[in-house]
């Protein structure tokens, strides 16, 4: 049988508790696809933050204006010198 012969029948005491919390945000179907895409492996998540730097670096870019290093520094949580590194071009941020 494959994992969705089984998804109808599945109870949610079924699961191991460990993978309740996965379950919730993301229901049991997507959990399995995950589990069948992984195969076993260890899986490392990153913060969000961390995923959407480059987004979060060209929306600095579009907002500067050449005085609101202060400012932006606020709005995205993140030093000044981070935000003139942004702006500067460097690989440091």
């Amino acid at each position: 049988m494959k994992v969705e012969d089984y998804l109808s029948y599945a109870l949610p005491t079924d699961i191991p508790e460990t993978y309740q919390p996965v379950i919730s945000l993301i229901g049991l179907e997507n959990f399995c696809k995950l589990c069948d895409y992984y195969r076993g492996e260890e899986v490392y998540f990153p913060v969000a933050e961390y995923v959407f730097k480059k987004t979060r670096n060209r929306m600095i870019l579009q907002e500067f204006d050449g005085h609101n290093t202060k400012a932006l520094a606020k709005k995205y949580e993140i030093t000044t010198v981070q935000v003139r590194n942004i702006v500067n071009g460097s690989k440091l941020v």
